[in-house]
């Protein structure tokens, strides 16, 4: 909890929250920012907008990370604990609907979980890489090191999107509980973050029980990248009239920036670029360099062994990984100037890891991890 002062008074944030609807001036926002900022003292709250919705769908909260395209391939590339150490907040006035009925307190519970999920939670963005990493996996794709300029910065957007999804309470899938959340039981909020969910469950109409919609920009971007020069300007098209459904500011907003990058994604990507993308996976390709395929042979003969071994969700996710970063190494190193036997041998290494991830994502049957897990509710 070193990231949140759990001390904190919070009495001024409630009467923030309790106000804003009649009163959302710069200053007012200004206040809240600066005493958002003392809460989360180690990343910063950049901006707050209030968005006065009338005519379009309730989104509730939005608080999204800020970062860029280096962050976007050490998010797709690495498995580090990221922590977001900047973002932004926009409120849907919708949220402060009598209707919705929500106490200064339940607000409070809600802003603290929403901005927690974000720059807290690393299990949050534990949840976009293991569905980047099953995107791969089930699509026969890999991470494209040699991708067209702007791509990785067009994956960062769809990044964002998914991270500020995945732990919002708005864009909860089906019937998911609410597992106990730290950020907000420490606080002393606890209650009120459950009061306020079966609230916004029982008044909003956010929720689709049927589709997952929390990847679904994110599956858009990875999918485009290999029908980019047939489906670029149907895309910018489509992201357009996206901005017509949202009333959020900050989502036209990354969508205004989705389309500026792509009408200038014609242009190759620079060799900088590329070694800068290569770094994040070092250290294989290092080895790689000084071993060549047999470098890669040693991971399938442990990731084979893995596999038979693997007895959790979180083992096969594991492989999942590994075969992407091992598959995009291979193939990186099959578009250089090589002889036709080490073409061969790295040709016949492909198709073994091809074949690891389509046995660890379709026929391996292991114990989810969820199944163990222990939700808390909270009494009336």
């Amino acid at each position: 909890m070193e990231y949140i002062n759990t001390k904190h008074d919070f009495s001024i944030l409630e009467k923030l929250m309790f106000v804003i609807s009649e009163d959302h001036s710069t200053s007012t926002l200004g206040k809240l920012k600066t005493e958002i900022n003392k809460i989360f003292s180690k990343s910063k709250c950049k901006d707050i907008l209030y968005t006065n919705n009338t005519d379009k769908l309730f989104f509730g909260m939005k608080v999204y990370p800020l970062f860029d395209g280096d962050d976007t391939m050490e998010i797709m590339g690495d498995s580090k604990t990221k922590i977001f150490d900047q973002y932004y907040i926009e409120f849907d006035s919708k949220l402060f609907d009598p209707m919705l009925g929500l106490t200064e307190k339940e607000l409070t519970a809600v802003l603290l979980h929403e901005i927690g999920h974000i720059i807290y939670d690393i299990g949050t963005i534990d949840v976009v890489r293991k569905n980047v990493d099953l995107y791969f996996a089930d699509a026969h794709e890999y991470v494209d090191l040699k991708a067209s300029k702007g791509y990785k910065e067009l994956i960062g957007y769809a990044l964002k999107d998914a991270v500020m999804k995945v732990g919002s309470l708005f864009a909860k899938f089906r019937d998911e509980e609410i597992v106990a959340d730290a950020t907000v039981v420490a606080c002393g909020y606890g209650p009120d973050l459950e009061t306020a969910l079966r609230k916004i469950r029982r008044s909003a109409t956010y929720l689709n029980k049927d589709v997952d919609d929390r990847f679904i920009t994110l599956a858009w971007v990875l999918r485009l990248r290999s029908e980019f020069t047939t489906k670029r300007i149907p895309a910018i098209h489509t992201l357009n009239r996206a901005k017509a459904l949202t009333a959020s500011q900050l989502e036209k907003r990354e969508l205004d920036y989705a389309v500026k990058l792509m009408n200038k994604m014609d242009d190759p990507m620079s060799e900088g670029v590329i070694d800068n993308i290569k770094e994040r996976f070092s250290k294989k390709v290092a080895k790689f360099k000084m071993n060549g395929v047999r470098s890669i042979r040693d991971d399938i003969y442990e990731l084979n062994l893995r596999l038979r071994c693997a007895e959790h969700e979180d083992d096969l996710l594991f492989i999942i990984r590994t075969v992407n970063t091992d598959i995009a190494i291979l193939q990186d190193y099959l578009s250089d100037d090589i002889d036709d036997y080490e073409r061969q041998e790295t040709t016949r290494a492909l198709q073994d890891l091809y074949d690891i991830r389509q046995r660890a994502s379709k026929d391996k049957k292991v114990r989810s991890l969820n199944s163990s897990l222990i939700n808390v509710i909270y009494p009336d």
